[in-house]
């Protein structure tokens, strides 16, 4: 009766425990308001998204135009000044200043604007105009109450989900030329990535970048092993190996080590995509919110298990069995369907690792069908031993009903 009690008590445990995940993925986290947002264009231009830069107090406004793969631009920098310039580029072939394709504001020494191309080429440039590598439409700028806005229309020469961007600013020589920027503090940090499709702003170094792609890499590659293989592999042992009486108790050994294996895994995995994740899950956009959720919750489902295996499991006779048995099999099938379900999410999340999804796939369908095939072998031998025994039991009872005398 008190493991009965135990095994309720955890199970309660567990319901709350889900409850308490569904709820922030079912309420998605919303977006905070950006400086930016609020704005208003001298010339009364509107501009579909913007965001914040992390650096330089700048802001980058756009519009992107999918049908033709162009875009309306205006950076904006903050607390400008008469004698300083500014300017924002892009760069199609690397992450660094070198090969940027920049637009270039400042003011003149007799008020107005000069606004230009300049094609970086080397780290000694002194924004000398020129054409860049992409059809440029327009390019203008303005200076008003402290306010100098860069705008610029283009062809985007690639794709429009990862461009490459670098922002700044620096000191304009008496004769109206850009001198060399500082190289030291925010100016050394104003670069990143934008996205023009779903407004997602980076500002992370390339290098840490780099890692992060690396340690995304191990991170399913640790799940996909953990929970999406190992796991539904040790239910298969456990279902179908017990039906062999030749293996005797090795099939729960064997149940055991893979369950607890794939556990360790996918445990180390779970790991790499919280830290991945940052120091709030708000931070992550809807998808991938959702994606971590998921995962917190197979990681809460498969400690709940392995918990009440080590400490809840009751003796194959006690009366309370039946319900470990129920909830055992609730429980690590539930797991096994959502780490399935949610390695597909993630595999969604890496566009450029179509071939991993393509390749778990056809593991999945593998163990489905080797699933599959033993089943279809149980139901037959289980069919057949039934039918024996429904045939000795005939006999039996025939046996009994036959008089003593006709018995030789």
């Amino acid at each position: 009766m008190a493991s009965f009690r135990k095994l309720s008590l955890i199970s309660a445990l567990f319901h709350t425990l889900i409850i308490l995940l569904i709820i922030p993925v079912t309420s998605q986290p919303q977006p905070q308001p950006q400086a930016c947002e609020s704005f208003r264009f001298p010339n009364t231009t509107i501009f579909l998204a913007c965001n914040d830069l992390p650096v330089l107090d700048s802001s980058l406004h756009w519009t992107y135009h999918s049908s033709s793969n162009s875009i309306d631009v205006a950076f904006k920098k903050n607390n400008a000044n008469h004698k300083r310039w500014i300017a924002w580029a892009i760069n199609p072939t690397s992450t660094g200043m070198v090969g940027s394709q920049a637009f270039v504001a400042f003011q003149k020494s007799d008020g107005t604007m000069a606004a230009y191309t300049s094609p970086i080429t080397s780290y000694g440039t002194t924004l000398e105009e020129g054409s860049l590598s992409f059809e440029v439409h327009e390019v203008s700028a303005s200076f008003e109450d402290g306010t100098m806005i860069l705008y610029a229309s283009f062809q985007l020469p690639g794709n429009p989900k990862l461009v490459n961007h670098v922002w700044q600013e620096g000191l304009v020589s008496d004769d109206d030329s850009c001198l060399s920027h500082a190289l030291s503090g925010d100016n050394f940090k104003s670069f990143g990535r934008v996205d023009f499709l779903t407004g997602k702003v980076s500002d992370r170094d390339p290098h840490k970048q780099n890692s992060k792609i690396l340690l995304r890499k191990v991170h399913g590659i640790l799940n996909g092993i953990g929970w999406g293989i190992l796991m539904p592999t040790g239910a298969i042992m456990g279902r179908y190996l017990k039906r062999l009486e030749a293996t005797g108790s090795t099939w729960f050994r064997l149940h055991r080590a893979c369950q607890i294996l794939a556990y360790i895994i996918g445990t180390i995995g779970f790991a790499l995509g919280i830290f991945l994740s940052g120091p709030s899950l708000s931070s992550l956009s809807p998808y991938a919110f959702v994606h971590a959720s998921i995962g917190i919750a197979v990681f809460v489902s498969a400690t709940v298990q392995v918990l009440a295996a080590i400490f809840l499991r009751p003796d194959k006779h006690h009366r309370a069995r039946i319900f470990w048995n129920i909830f055992h099999y609730v429980v690590g099938y539930g797991v096994i369907f959502l780490s399935v379900f949610n390695m597909f999410r993630g595999f969604s999340l890496s566009n450029p690792y179509h071939s991993w999804k393509n390749a778990y796939f056809g593991v999945i369908v593998s163990l489905g069908c080797v699933a599959l095939i033993l089943e279809a072998i149980t139901w037959f031998f289980f069919c057949k031993r039934r039918n024996k025994k429904e045939m000795n039991l005939e006999e039996t009872s025939a046996n009994d009903n036959i008089p003593p005398q006709q018995i030789v």
